[in-house]
């Protein structure tokens, strides 16, 4: 019984529902290679009986199997969708693992249509979290899709490197498929790499690249029915090895071959790719008429499953052919019909790229709101004791500053000429301070209750930073008796009041639980504006950290710090994601909170 039917088996015996979900998410992971329309339904099945269990781990794990079924099937706005969702469904079950695998998912589908830029950042920023959850299979694919990600930049000797370090890691943890799959992307480098390197090292590289598909084809056949696939890259590899040697007529006898277990696995792409390099080879040989009978199952192939960058291909070869033949004037038909179908496949991938931005952004949005859903259903549990501790905390901290304030007006008002000039605007200049303080807490009283009552509306518009950051670094300085280092530029797309709420409970934040130093540094990347609000102060402990960004959360726990109720963080991050925007903590050499807000245009 081949793997395929056992996981078949799993699902069909599963003693309960606990255990056919899981079954089902194995079946999926396992389908995509082979009949993605198949594995994406039994993802939908595992996402429908996962969410009625309310088992949030194997929902996000079915989300990513059917985004990575939907991605091999070129619908990569619908991918984009899952890998988001299932991330977000990760991030509320704090599997580190999980977040993962969706980021390292949303770097390949941003590769897939060409933007290795933003693919490498979101393979970047899956470090972070395969290394918190110790996931070495994990970290192996990270190199992977690292390497693959840098070879389409023509940058093959770093990818040689990441490809050879994945290799190491799936020896260390016994996972022989996996260490067959990197081979393979190193065989495929070596060869690309070799066409543009001079005698001798080209010839030493294709006989390298030819042990090391002797030993994938060898490694195919050890596993038997299921090696398929592995014997299917071996072979076509060994057959590219063939024709770089000149020795087309055995690579076309390989390729059949090739093609046979790639059919047989369920490897379309693969299989036609095999079929068009057959077709390439008997032409150069002469043979138009059997590469013409290829070329045409081909494009036939590369049509029913629009694949429509093999056609292109097919059509250029077909254009070829008639050319040899000396049909000079199909061959110029078929040569306008492969530009017109190569640009349609540029204009198309471009569409895809710009409807993998947008729906980037709108999905994410939507996260960010199933987010603040999910979070005012956990707050609607503790409710109760939350309005007693609310009450409690609200009394004590509106009364000191009002006191202070009611305080030093009195004195002023009662006893003003007793006061020489600097002393009474010293006075006043507290009672401004108090007065700004309780103003605060105010202001973010009222925006937390907007938020949870779902009322809460903003204005964006396009926002010069550095000017809010400069008058906010002064006043706030001023008040602590620090000194607020800032730099950098940018403008975003927010609405002014929220943006300047958010900064202000920042550096406020870094001033009362933060180091010495504070200092705010602006930059912008990928459409993002970057406001990292830095101090010097040691890191935040993990378990404070998973808290933090819960209102009436406080740093000390005591409940005693002056003229502060816990809604400065909660507050910031809710105003960051209605705006489109996020933020987050790390520390370096300090803690930072870095607040992220999109850029116009």
């Amino acid at each position: 019984m081949d793997a395929l039917s056992i996981k078949r088996t799993r699902v069909d015996e599963a003693a309960d529902d606990a255990e056919r979900v899981a079954a089902l998410n194995e079946l999926s992971s396992a389908l995509y290679e082979y009949d993605c329309t198949e594995a994406v339904h039994v993802a939908d099945e595992a996402i429908a009986l996962a969410t009625a269990l309310g088992d949030g781990k194997a929902r996000g794990w079915a989300l990513h199997h059917r985004g990575w079924a939907l991605s091999s099937m070129g619908r990569l706005d619908e991918a984009l969708d899952s890998q988001l969702s299932a991330r977000a469904q990760f991030e509320l079950e704090g599997d580190l693992g999980g977040v993962a695998n969706a980021l390292m998912a949303i770097g390949d589908l941003y590769g897939d249509v060409g933007d290795t830029t933003t693919a490498l950042e979101y393979l970047d920023r899956a470090r972070a979290p395969l290394k918190l959850a110790n996931d070495e299979l994990g970290a192996g694919l990270l190199m992977n899709l690292t390497g693959i990600a840098l070879s389409h930049e023509g940058r093959h000797e770093e990818a040689l490197d990441l490809f050879e370090q994945a290799e190491k890691i799936y020896f260390r943890i016994g996972d022989t498929l996996r260490v067959g799959s990197t081979r393979i992307n190193q065989g495929y480098e070596l060869l690309t790499l070799s066409a543009t390197t001079d005698e001798p090292h080209r010839t030493a590289l294709i006989e390298r690249v030819g042990m090391i598909a002797d030993e994938i084809i060898d490694r195919g056949d050890r596993l038997g029915e299921d090696g398929r696939h592995t014997r299917a890259y071996g072979k076509a590899l060994k057959a590219q090895v063939m024709a770089a040697k000149g020795h087309e007529e055995a690579a076309t006898e390989l390729a059949a071959g090739a093609e046979a277990e790639a059919t047989s696995g369920g490897l379309d792409q693969l299989a036609i790719e095999i079929t068009l390099d057959r077709a390439e080879w008997l032409l150069r040989a002469g043979k138009i008429d059997e590469a013409s009978v290829l070329v045409e199952d081909a494009a036939d192939r590369s049509k029913r499953l629009d694949m429509r960058r093999l056609l292109v291909r097919a059509t250029g070869l077909r254009a070829d052919m008639l050319e040899a033949q000396g049909d000079h004037a199909a061959a110029l038909a078929c040569h306008r019909d492969y530009h017109r179908l190569d640009g349609a496949v540029h204009t198309d991938q471009a569409e895809r790229r710009a409807r993998l931005v947008a729906t980037r952004y709108q999905v994410e949005r939507a996260r960010r709101e199933a987010d603040l859903a999910n979070v005012r259903v956990s707050e609607l549990e503790a409710l109760d004791k939350e309005k007693r501790e609310f009450l409690a905390s609200i009394s004590h901290e509106l009364r000191t500053p009002l006191a202070a304030v009611l305080g030093f007006a009195t004195e002023l008002s009662e006893s003003w000429d007793m006061f020489d000039p600097e002393e009474a605007r010293s006075l006043v200049r507290l009672i401004a301070s108090q007065s700004a303080d309780i103003s605060a807490i105010v202001d973010d009283l009222l925006t937390v209750t907007r938020l949870e009552a779902g009322t809460m509306t903003v204005y964006p518009t396009i926002v010069d930073v550095s000017e809010h950051i400069a008058d906010l670094a002064e006043t706030t300085g001023r008040d602590s008796g620090k000194t607020i280092e800032w730099k950098g530029e940018a403008t975003v797309w927010a609405d002014p009041a929220r943006l300047r709420q958010i900064i202000r409970n920042l550096i406020t934040n870094a001033i009362r639980y933060g180091g010495d130093e504070v200092a705010v540094k602006v930059s912008t990347r990928s459409g993002m504006a970057s406001i990292d609000v830095w101090d010097s102060g040691g890191p935040i402990p993990p378990a404070r950290v998973a808290t933090m960004f819960q209102p009436f959360d406080r740093a000390d726990g005591s409940g005693r710090n002056p003229n502060s109720v816990g809604l400065g963080l909660a507050v910031a991050r809710s105003l960051a994601r209605v705006m489109g925007g996020d933020l987050e903590y790390r520390y370096d050499n300090g803690s930072i909170f870095r607040l992220e807000l999109p850029t116009p245009g």
